[in-house]
C-alpha cells in the first residue's frame, strides 16, 4: 500500500461524524457503517472481514470473533463485545451479532490505525489501555479506597527499615541532583536499566536522549495515568509503535515492568518534602539512641 492511500486510511475522523458516549459509557464514537465506508472508500476490493459467533455457556450471543484482511498491511483478529446493557434487555440473536460485529470491525480497524484518536482521546497509549472503567449507573459500588499521593507510591519502594519524615528540602526541581542530596538521597546510580542517563543537573531524560516531564497527580487526565512521559510525544524513538502510530514513552512510579529508573522515585518523594536520615557520628550518639 502507498503511503498517501495509508495516510487517507487512518486519517482522523471528521468531527460531524464522531458522536458523545452515550450515557453511563467511555469515549466518543464513530458509527460502525462510517468505518466501513472508509474502507469501500479509500481500498474498494483490497479488504475482506469475517466473523465467527461466540456463544456463552447459555448458548446466547456474547461476541464474536473479526477478522480483517487489508491487503498491503496484514491480518487482525479481534473479539467484538455484547454489551451487558443489550443482553438484559432480551433482545433478538440477530440483533446481539449485530452489536458485537459492529464493535469488532471497528476494533480491528483501530489496530491498523483507523479511529485510534476516539480510542487514545489525545493520550499516550499506556494512558488509555490504564485508565478505569467508569461505573455503571445503579452498579453497587465498591469501598473507596484513598488514592494514594506520588510521595505515598514512591514511599513504598524503600524498606520498611527506613525511617523518613517531613520536610522543607529543595523544592527546585530545576535541579534534580541538587533536589536529592538536599534530601539526603543516594545519587550513585543516575542510570536507566539499560545504562542510558536517567537523570542530571539539567533534568530527567529518556533513552532516546530527550527530556522527560514529571506529571503530578494534580496534572493527570487519568487517576491511572503515567508519572513521567518523554517529551518528545510521537518523535520518541523509543516509544511503542501501535499499527503505525507511535507513542511517547511513559513510566510509573508503581512499575512492575522494572523500566522506571528507582532514581526517579527518590526525586519525587524528595519534592514531596520527603528526606533520608543521616548517619550520626559515634560521639554524636547518647546512650540508647539509634545511630541515625
Amino acid at each position: 500500500m502507498d503511503k498517501d492511500k495509508h495516510k487517507k486510511l487512518i486519517k482522523d475522523f471528521p468531527k460531524s461524524v464522531v458522536k458523545p458516549a452515550p450515557k453511563g459509557k467511555f469515549g466518543d464514537y464513530v458509527p460502525h457503517h462510517i468505518y466501513t465506508q472508509r474502507l469501500v472508500d479509500v481500498i474498494p476490493g483490497e479488504y475482506n472481514f469475517f466473523y465467527e459467533v461466540i456463544r456463552g455457556k447459555d448458548n446466547s450471543i456474547v461476541g464474536a470473533k473479526c477478522t480483517l484482511i487489508i491487503e498491503g498491511l496484514g491480518t487482525v483478529d479481534e473479539v467484538g463485545d455484547v454489551d451487558m446493557n443489550a443482553l438484559n434487555r432480551n433482545i433478538t440473536e440477530s440483533e446481539l451479532l449485530k452489536l458485537a460485529v459492529s464493535d469488532g470491525i471497528k476494533r480491528c480497524c483501530m489496530r491498523f490505525g483507523i479511529g485510534l484518536e476516539l480510542w487514545t482521546g489525545g493520550i499516550t497509549e499506556e494512558e488509555h489501555y490504564a485508565s478505569e472503567k467508569k461505573t455503571q449507573p445503579n452498579a453497587v459500588k465498591p469501598p473507596s479506597v484513598p488514592v494514594k499521593s506520588d510521595a505515598d507510591k514512591s514511599q513504598d519502594s524503600l524498606s520498611p527499615a527506613v525511617k523518613t519524615k517531613a520536610s522543607s528540602a529543595s523544592q527546585d526541581s530545576s535541579n534534580p541532583i541538587k533536589v536529592l542530596q538536599d534530601a539526603n538521597f543516594s545519587t550513585k546510580d543516575l542510570n536507566h536499566p539499560n545504562g542510558k542517563k536517567a537523570i542530571d543537573e539539567d533534568g530527567l531524560w529518556c533513552p532516546c536522549g530527550t527530556k522527560v516531564n514529571y506529571i503530578p497527580e494534580s496534572q493527570k487526565t487519568s487517576a491511572k495515568g503515567p508519572d513521567f512521559r518523554c517529551s518528545a510525544m510521537g518523535q520518541c524513538e523509543v516509544g511503542d509503535v501501535v499499527d503505525g502510530k507511535r507513542f511517547a514513552k511513559s513510566w510509573w512510579i508503581v512499575d512492575y515492568k522494572k523500566e522506571t529508573p528507582k532514581i526517579w522515585s527518590y526525586y519525587v518523594q524528595a519534592l514531596n518534602g520527603v528526606v533520608m536520615p543521616t548517619a550520626k557520628g559515634m560521639d554524636d550518639i547518647k546512650e540508647g539512641e539509634a545511630p541515625f
